[in-house]
């Protein structure tokens, strides 16, 4: 797909994953779908109540999961931006900080979004392994006024090497 018109990027360059939280093959997961917005990504998403850990408040490890997911498809977009692939490169995730502002209520309204802070590329001889640092927010829409910080967080992603093939 040209970039920028691809849809959502999960189902444009991996229809075929089963990852649990953003995988479009995988009926039982999240099925998270992000879209390019200027400088990273942003998914319209609402967390169904089976995911609760109490009544009414959403399990932590679901976020951090879809933002986890969410970073990663960031980072992969802006590298594969950055040197002109047809793909995404492999990214993983070396590490994820995670600020839970408020509980993140089910079935409500959600939008998560994500800016790339940095790319630093590996100063080791003969190795191409890009660290992408990404912010990633999940806000709650209100009806009326502006949006609700639920949470806040930095993924950072290492480039594997290979394109994505999933």
């Amino acid at each position: 797909p040209e970039p920028g018109k691809e849809g959502f990027v999960q189902d444009a360059y991996t229809p075929n994953s089963k990852c649990f939280g953003c995988g479009p093959a995988n009926a039982e997961g999240l099925q998270l779908k992000s879209k390019r917005v200027s400088g990273g990504l942003e998914a319209l998403l609402s967390i169904p109540q089976k995911y609760c850990a109490f009544p009414g408040i959403v399990n932590g490890g679901v976020i951090s999961t879809l933002m986890d997911c969410h970073g990663n498809w960031t980072a992969a977009i802006a590298l594969m931006d950055k040197a002109g692939l047809p793909m995404p490169p492999l990214t993983l995730t070396s590490s994820v900080f995670i600020s839970y502002k408020d509980p993140t209520p089910p079935d409500a309204p959600l939008v998560m979004r994500s800016k790339v802070i940095s790319i630093r590329e590996s100063n080791h001889p003969g190795m191409n392994k890009s660290t992408v640092e990404v912010d990633v927010s999940v806000y709650e829409k209100q009806e009326y006024g502006p949006e609700k910080l639920l949470v806040q967080g930095t993924v950072m992603c290492k480039r594997l090497g290979a394109l994505r093939a999933l």
